[in-house]
């Protein structure tokens, strides 16, 4: 089931489409890894899931109901988002801000459970301390613990990973995933540190200027970025013959002529049993894509 589909989403600014009939789909209990360069969309997109803004044209589904439904807003109150940046008010301790978004949203929490939603950010021990003797990075954290007051089924997360020290990006990976685990919360999250969603995400969305380029799970990507010997060749049907008599059986061909070789091989035997069997060699290289290396090189298509 798709917790989130937009439908065509368009939101023009100035006469520029900043989002240009986009079609996404964020399954159910899934970690989804929005990834573009600043200006692609990430942000406005989140702002129209959120209701911050209207879409020009288009529109989406959330939790099955069409966000032209007066329904939209009971449905979205099972949302949290942290988009752009986290609103907090300095001056106010920890527990103070809590309180005050629990009368914005008209939830009563105990005591207990403020002090464990603070302690599940790692919070747990500066609650009376004020807002603005946080670094940025306790902040970030703050903002996540007022995200979970209302218990969301969703949440969308702007660049939460922006400031943090390696030790908190490390816990904040650790929460989103035991947040999706355990408590089935289905997250849609975007990054600039593309080797930590790697770690997370389950889907990927790959957008670049207002357009979502593609979708894939994890594992579609693994696959792809899977570390390879590539070989391009003159006849692919010799060169697989060839390259059995070696016992390299995991590989797979393209129609272009260049055939991947996942299986560990040294270049110097694959290179030998193809001269060996007339098989001309037009490039050989290795690749071990990351997912940073790999969406540069969709938007390299793109242009």
């Amino acid at each position: 089931m798709y917790l989130i589909e937009t439908k065509d989403l368009t939101k023009r600014y100035s006469h520029v489409n900043v989002v240009d009939h986009v079609n996404m789909h964020i399954e159910e209990n899934s970690i989804y890894g929005f990834v573009g360069e600043n200006g692609s969309g990430k942000t406005t997109i989140m702002r129209l899931l959120t209701g911050l803004a209207e879409p020009t044209s288009g529109g989406f589904t959330m939790f099955g109901v069409d966000n032209k439904s007066p329904h939209i807003y009971k449905y979205r109150k099972q949302l949290s988002a942290i988009v752009e940046t986290t609103s907090l008010e300095p001056t106010m301790t920890a527990i103070e801000n809590m309180r005050y978004l629990e009368l914005y949203l008209g939830i009563k929490l105990t005591n207990e459970e403020r002090k464990n939603l603070l302690t599940k950010v790692n919070l747990g021990s500066v609650g009376n301390k004020k807002v603005k003797n946080f670094s940025l990075g306790m902040k970030q954290r703050l903002g996540i613990a007022l995200a979970l007051i209302n218990k969301p089924k969703l949440m969308l997360l702007d660049e939460p990973m922006n400031g943090l020290d390696p030790e908190g990006i490390a816990e904040l990976r650790d929460l989103l995933i035991d947040l999706c685990q355990r408590e089935n919360m289905t997250i849609l999250i975007s990054s600039h540190i593309l080797s930590e969603l790697e770690k997370i995400a389950s889907h990927y969305g790959f957008i670049h200027k207002g357009h979502l380029i593609e979708e894939i799970t994890a594992e579609e990507l693994q696959n792809k970025c899977r570390k390879s010997l590539n070989v391009k060749v003159d006849n692919v049907g010799n060169a697989t013959n060839a390259l059995r008599e070696i016992n390299i059986t995991d590989l797979k061909t393209s129609p272009n002529g260049e055939i991947k070789i996942y299986d560990d091989v040294r270049i110097v035997d694959v290179i030998k049993v193809l001269d060996k069997n007339k098989v001309e060699i037009l490039a050989i290289n290795s690749n071990d894509e990351s997912v940073e290396d790999y969406y540069l090189n969709l938007i390299k298509e793109v242009r």
